[in-house]
């Protein structure tokens, strides 16, 4: 717990060091810096693997899932040493496993479903029911994400739809 606080404590102390605004040779503000705002964004990246960057790598697991007793203090901006390298492949040859294991797994899903379902033969154009979906254009802050006619694509009529100046029916049902 004490190494979990002690990494916490450098984790915060990098992100308000890197995000602070710094002056240049002139006295001006320069650039906030890119990782900073990336990490801070949401757009890649965590403060989590910031700190594995420039603070401290921390403690890592073993592939049973109990933690390594000893700490990795360096970062990759500094460089592992050959142990903290050593020890901080356990989790990523476990990951590498896991993901091998679920891409199989689904893929076995996969094509139990379509065992399942290439024996369903549909047989009608029109099920008959009266219900049905309005659709709509989808627009997000007045810009047209998806148009109406590319969401009606393909799709029957639930009802007879009429030119509302004449009333003449202009696509019929189904």
């Amino acid at each position: 717990d004490a190494w979990a606080k002690a990494s916490e404590k450098i984790a915060e102390q990098m992100m308000k060091e890197i995000s602070s605004v710094k002056k240049n040779a002139k006295g001006e503000d320069s650039q906030i810096n890119s990782i900073y705002m990336m990490a801070h964004s949401g757009a890649r990246g965590s403060p989590a693997q910031m700190r594995q960057l420039a603070g401290m790598r921390g403690l890592m697991a073993k592939p049973d899932g109990s933690i390594i007793e000893t700490p990795i203090v360096s970062n990759f901006k500094e460089g592992l040493t050959v142990m903290e390298y050593f020890n901080s492949t356990h989790g990523a040859r476990k990951g590498l496993a896991d993901t091998a294991l679920k891409t199989a797994n689904s893929g076995y899903l996969t094509r139990r479903l379509v065992d399942v379902a290439q024996d369903c033969i549909i047989t009608q154009d029109d099920c008959g029911t009266k219900l049905g979906i309005k659709m709509r254009a989808i627009i997000d802050a007045g810009t047209v994400v998806a148009s109406l006619a590319s969401r009606i694509l393909g799709r029957p009529a639930g009802e007879d739809l009429r030119d509302p100046a004449t009333n003449k029916v202009v696509v019929k049902r189904g």
